[in-house]
């Protein structure tokens, strides 16, 4: 039978081998972390010291939106079972000395039990998803892909393209792979989440800070879970975290006072967190959808594909590697 494997279990390793599935293909994932989800990531908090003891807070990608038909489709079941809900469509935007106005935009999405949990329910349909099963390696030999020791028709790297360069194998890594990994630059990210004994801001579901050394954005995690939890997720400047990136928490209380100066904030949390993300986002991306070397049938996708970087152009990127590789995978039978 003909098999796939497909590394990264974030939302395009997901979708990817959610396609080569539907389509017969024997596929199975393999995902380095302790859970799926990639950057789609949530944590449930724990010794706060506050009633949110136990909430979902999303520490990774804010929301998401849906523009294309298909990806649509997607959101649509999972608003229909109660997975995922429109949140707003209007931020806030500030500069470093306070709150400016109001912005609209497309249709923003949350997940009502975190982001995560969307992801959980793509694994769950599929018939192999390992977790904690990190690749070290991608060659070729005889002709076809051996990954680690295993050996596969098809592979699809679905990760950050610094992460995929570091496993393809010279065997493998042609002159067009290797410039798709490399012209591709992201930038990092730490995120602080907030906990405060109770609101203690004006109304808003999310803001974007203009011109800020310390913050680019702050999420209203109550707004954005429906249950008005006195929670907020701030994403540090991508310059600022490049330099903390070894000590992500020594970045709080640089990001405690600016929240509370450009917020006007009457008091401080009472529990912190900061989660580093290095290749949070791809500064640009290919407008291809993929990359697929059709001899070798080694693929990548991910958000720095299909014209991203966002969640739906990331799943989109996976589904159509997927689609593709299961159309030459057939052919090939």
């Amino acid at each position: 039978m003909t098999t796939a494997l497909v590394v990264g279990a974030g939302i395009s390793g997901l979708a990817c081998a959610a396609s080569l599935h539907a389509a017969g293909i024997d596929v199975a994932v393999a995902e380095r972390g302790r859970a799926v989800g990639g950057r789609m990531a949530s944590r449930r908090l724990r010794d706060t010291g506050s009633a949110c003891d136990g909430r979902t807070v999303d520490i990774g990608a804010s929301y998401f939106t849906a523009s294309t038909p298909m990806y649509q489709d997607v959101v649509q079941d999972w608003i229909d079972r109660d997975l995922a809900r429109a949140w707003t469509d209007t931020f806030h935007v500030a500069d470093s000395d306070g709150v400016l106005g109001v912005r609209t935009g497309p249709m923003r999405y949350a997940a009502n039990a975190g982001l995560r949990s969307l992801l959980h329910d793509l694994a769950s349909r599929l018939p192999q998803v390992s977790v904690q099963c990190e690749v070290s390696s991608v060659r070729s030999d005889r002709g076809g892909l051996v990954v680690d020791e295993r050996v596969v028709d098809a592979v699809a790297l679905c990760m950050p393209n610094a992460q995929a360069h570091r496993i393809i194998d010279a065997s493998v890594m042609t002159a067009e792979v290797e410039s798709a990994l490399t012209a591709v630059t992201y930038e990092p990210v730490i995120a602080v989440t907030l906990v405060f004994a109770q609101q203690c801001w004006n109304d808003f579901d999310g803001m974007f800070i203009n011109d800020d050394p310390v913050l680019t954005w702050v999420a209203n995690d109550g707004s954005r879970r429906g249950d008005g939890a006195p929670v907020l997720v701030a994403h540090v400047n991508p310059v600022l975290a490049a330099h903390h990136l070894h000590d992500a928490p020594s970045v709080v209380p640089l990001v405690i006072a600016t929240v509370s100066r450009i917020m006007s904030l009457g008091q401080l949390p009472v529990w912190t967190d900061a989660q580093r993300w290095t290749y949070a986002k791809p500064l640009a991306a290919h407008r291809e959808a993929f990359h697929l070397q059709a001899d070798s049938m080694l693929g990548l996708a991910g958000d720095a594909w299909a014209d991203g970087p966002r969640v739906e152009t990331a799943w989109l990127s996976g589904h159509l590697l997927g689609e593709q590789m299961a159309h030459l995978l057939g052919d090939s039978d």
